[in-house]
């Protein structure tokens, strides 16, 4: 793992509600002993950067940009530890916006999911995100039904 990056304040406050949601959806080893998530899950938003430092197989992941905005949230779910880097080099080779995606999107959150998340668990943590945050690119994201927040689907999956 190369030296931590300076997380912004900035994108600590924006992050603080979507975490305190998504948390009993999220894999315990992303918080240290004092419940706060880990500086390590936000790194260079490089396809190989992502790859060194990052290992998820199903996460939420949101993009900033040097402004420390919330560019884009995203999610995958794909069952190998290199998913995250996977996807983003999906992001970054777009035909239409790839070029930009690799030019605004400075840093990367991974939010890693619990093993036992679904993926229409996973796709509603991306809802949920995406609610909080207003990412400023990308408007697809998952509906969220309201009366079964993040807390009530991880009851349903049994905490």
């Amino acid at each position: 793992m190369s030296p931590a990056i300076l997380i912004p304040r900035q994108i600590t406050r924006q992050l603080f509600p979507a975490v305190k949601k998504l948390a009993p959806l999220l894999n315990a080893a992303a918080f240290t002993n004092d419940g706060i998530l880990r500086a390590e899950l936000t790194c260079r938003a490089a396809v190989a950067t992502v790859r060194r430092e990052i290992t998820a197989a199903s996460a939420v992941y949101v993009t900033w940009d040097v402004r420390g905005r919330c560019r884009y949230v995203g999610s995958v779910h794909r069952g190998a530890p290199t998913a995250v880097s996977n996807r983003l080099a999906e992001h970054h080779q777009h035909r239409t916006e790839g070029g930009v995606r690799r030019e605004e999107w400075v840093l990367l959150t991974v939010l890693p999911m619990r093993v036992d998340a679904s993926p229409p668990v996973v796709l509603a943590a991306e809802g949920w995100a995406a609610r909080i945050l207003s990412p400023l690119d990308g408007v697809a994201h998952p509906q969220i039904d309201l009366v079964r927040p993040p807390a009530v689907i991880a009851a349903a999956m049994g905490t």
